[in-house]
């Protein structure tokens, strides 16, 4: 049975997903976003206001597939979605910091990076796997 270790072993390979949400007429809507290993889940941030947040805020089901090659890992879970509504605005500091830095960014003025996430509103969200599948390389017989 894959686990979060699985997860971050691919991550490893490059921070890359789809994230999937439900939208409201129960569409399926596909992002592809930088992603990360957070706390119990799998992080990444989202613009404000945007129809991924919109979608979590209404529905928190929420899919991550990863893929490096020919294999693929995916989590199945529901998101836990921080936005400058719902959290204090120096945890929302942390937090976007914090998940920048886990899916691959660097900054080197983070006064500046503190003020344009706040003014655009970005979102964190956390998936924490509810399910996790793979498909793995095949195991030669001997």
């Amino acid at each position: 049975m894959p686990t979060l270790d699985d997860v971050a072993a691919m991550l490893r390979q490059q921070p890359y997903a789809v994230v999937s949400t439900i939208r409201p007429s129960g569409a399926i809507q596909s992002t592809l976003v930088n992603v990360g290993m957070y706390g119990d889940g799998v992080g990444f941030t989202l613009a404000g206001q945007s129809r991924k947040e919109y979608n979590l805020k209404r529905n928190p089901a929420c899919t991550v597939t990863l893929h490096h090659g020919p294999y693929w890992i995916t989590v199945e879970g529901k998101a836990r979605l921080y936005s400058w509504d719902n959290t204090d605005p120096e945890t929302m500091r942390r937090l976007l910091r914090e998940l920048y830095v886990v899916t691959g960014g660097t900054h080197d003025d983070w006064d500046t990076y503190d003020r344009v996430v706040r003014m655009e509103r970005r979102a964190v969200a956390v998936v924490v796997p509810e399910r996790i599948y793979v498909r793995r390389p095949r195991q030669e017989s001997a």
